[in-house]
């Protein structure tokens, strides 16, 4: 996610491109164009065209869950790995039969030289922030049923990811107080997310980007107004741009009960 936070792809939904974590991380270690990164998003911003080939690119941050493992698997490339060597199988699969394989090696190599330098950033005290998103998280989680566990990746920001797991789909949201991230703003974003796990699970059949998108919207929002949160809903959506989605219904599923 921090390589790809570097990666201006315009307005590709799936971009996560991000200039404040840029400039967080910059103050730290300096311009990104005296490292290795800035030939890599140099290479990436250009050949990165359209959503689907950014959505696949999301996966290499799903292949591992610690460093460990990265460095375990450094020496080989991804077309040789075997499913024994990363956590998330399904995303090796994936990965080695797209045509974005290339890429992906590119993300990869830049995350693994980046990934000394980002221990050095400073760790800031997330003490009273964690548990004033943990409060803002139980109380969403009355309008996004499926929310259960999120992880925190800071360069995402304001943005939320969900990638798979081997133990099911993983809601990645922004760190409050890092990169302009609000708790707010990032327990909505998880609900949004959770909710988007939702809709696919009860698709009956393929699904693009834009369907789902609109029917967790809608669905988020006509739970919130149930639920007396409409106002701090509009407060999330209005900050996110969601004008080539056009119009957006509310999804009435009954799914809600009473408390």
């Amino acid at each position: 996610m921090h390589v790809l936070a570097h990666v201006d792809a315009g307005r590709i939904p799936a971009s996560c491109h991000e200039p404040s974590w840029i400039r967080h991380v910059e103050g730290a270690l300096g311009s990104v164009a005296a490292r290795a990164l800035g030939e890599d998003v140099a290479v990436l911003s250009a050949r990165i065209t359209t959503h689907a080939a950014l959505a696949t690119l999301h996966l290499v941050a799903a292949l591992w869950d610690t460093p460990e493992r990265v460095r375990a698997a450094a020496g080989r490339d991804l077309a040789e790995l075997s499913r024994r060597e990363v956590d998330c199988a399904s995303a090796l699969v994936a990965l080695q039969a797209a045509p974005e394989l290339a890429l992906a090696e590119v993300v990869r190599a830049a995350a693994e030289l980046e990934m000394p330098l980002l221990a050095r950033l400073p760790k800031p005290p997330l003490g009273d922030v964690e548990a004033r998103l943990g409060s803002l998280l139980d109380a969403v989680s009355v309008v996004a049923p499926a929310l259960e566990r999120i992880e925190l990746a800071p360069p995402l920001a304001r943005r939320g990811r969900v990638l798979p797991s081997s133990s099911g789909d993983r809601v990645l949201v922004g760190a409050p107080g890092i990169a302009g991230a609000e708790a707010e703003h990032v327990a909505w974003q998880a609900a949004h997310e959770a909710t988007v796990v939702e809709v696919f699970a009860r698709a009956a059949g393929p699904v693009n980007h834009e369907d789902v998108e609109r029917r967790a919207i809608g669905l988020l929002r006509s739970r919130a107004r149930r639920r007396d949160l409409a106002e701090r809903h509009a407060r999330w959506l209005a900050t996110l741009d969601v004008g080539a989605l056009g119009p957006i219904p509310d999804v009435d599923d009954g799914s809600e009960r009473a408390p």
